[in-house]
């Protein structure tokens, strides 16, 4: 693989942080509490650099979805990813994300524990995250609004194709958008669902599409290709393994969403790896540790980590300043359920 390729990777990690979450569609009912798919196939992502030949790297995914009921009562998907290098030297990349159904059919948001690192990024853009054929509305010209690298929304004029039990989405004609300050063209866009014609689950998963942007000079056009088929839909009763992985992996998750330190933290990652490392279901183990390497790196290992790790999810402190204007202004009084952003500057 050529310097050019991973140069080109590590800008992508760099510049895409995980603002947007990554695309989801809607569960319907037939994804019920307690079913388990397991997905595996391979992902391929390539870039050509203006005439030069197209270059890329391939791997083996798996994506373990498991439905369940979160401990105040709600409908979630617990959705794990893996990528493997097809080259040999490569280590597995594991990310896992916590999906809230709510109420009503479809994904409404993500609640992983934590965001972490390039690691998280790596897999968004390599595997995007599929659980079901989305819904389009019907009207004169259809539009659909995909994310481009699981991170770059763009919305599309499509058609969608039914034939039998595979449904299948594809651009009509190109889309502009902006990736960082350039032009950019969503040149491809096709997915497709595979349906069980029993039980009514997506056993069969693809997603393929191609985009070209002007950096530095260079036209770089870059593709993806994901095909993903379901190996086992099961049910958490039937694999008493992965239930009782899924409770040391809970611990882990709660302790890493309440910023406990790594000591308390690596008992339940270490029984997750325990119970299943050897099982079907090990990227799930392999998930919990990429976690608590990420909150080390990142809380643990330098002094700016550490004080972030004090702070990060407590109440800000209250103070009253006067404004431009002369009026005084209480911090909490006038940001109470407001999102907001503190500048400081001409300090010092």
């Amino acid at each position: 693989m050529r310097t050019a390729f991973y140069t080109f990777s590590f800008l992508l990690c760099t510049l895409l942080s995980a603002i947007y979450p990554p695309s989801a569609a809607a569960a319907e009912g037939s994804f019920s509490p307690g079913q388990v798919i397991l997905y595996q196939g391979k992902a391929r992502i390539s870039q050509k650099v203006d005439d030069a030949k197209a270059e890329g790297d391939s791997f083996n995914c798996t994506l373990l979805a498991i439905s369940d009921i979160s401990a105040a009562g709600e409908k979630t998907i617990l959705a794990v990813r893996e990528l493997v290098p097809a080259a040999e030297g490569g280590s597995p990349v594991a990310s896992y994300d916590i999906l809230d159904i709510g109420g009503k059919p479809g994904l409404k948001a993500r609640a992983t524990a934590m965001e972490l690192d390039a690691a998280h990024q790596m897999v968004g853009i390599y595997l995007p995250l599929r659980l079901e054929m989305p819904s389009i509305k019907i009207q004169e010209k259809p539009s659909y609004e995909v994310l481009i690298l699981n991170q770059i929304p763009v919305k599309i004029r499509c058609a969608r194709k039914v034939d039998g039990n595979v449904s299948s989405i594809s651009n009509t004609e190109k889309a502009n958008f902006d990736f960082r300050g350039s032009k950019a063209t969503l040149n491809k866009w096709k997915e497709s669902y595979t349906s069980d014609k029993k039980t009514g689950a997506v056993n069969r998963i693809g997603i393929n599409y191609e985009m070209s942007v002007s950096i530095n000079g260079s036209m770089i056009t870059l593709s993806l290709d994901c095909d993903l088929e379901a190996k086992e839909i099961t049910t958490l009763g039937k694999k008493p393994a992965l239930r009782k992985g899924l409770v040391a992996f809970r611990a882990a998750s709660a302790a890493f969403a309440a910023m406990s330190p790594s000591t308390a933290t690596r008992p339940w990652v270490d029984e997750t790896g325990k119970l299943l490392d050897k099982s079907p279901w090990s990227a799930l183990a392999r998930a919990a540790r990429t976690q608590l390497q990420g909150f080390v790196e990142t809380f643990e290992s330098d002094d700016a980590g550490k004080v972030l790790a004090r702070i990060l999810g407590k109440m800000a402190p209250d103070f009253t300043l006067a404004d431009l204007k002369g009026r005084q202004v209480n911090f909490r009084k006038e940001t109470a359920g407001k999102v907001t952003l503190l500048s400081f500057w001409g300090y010092g």
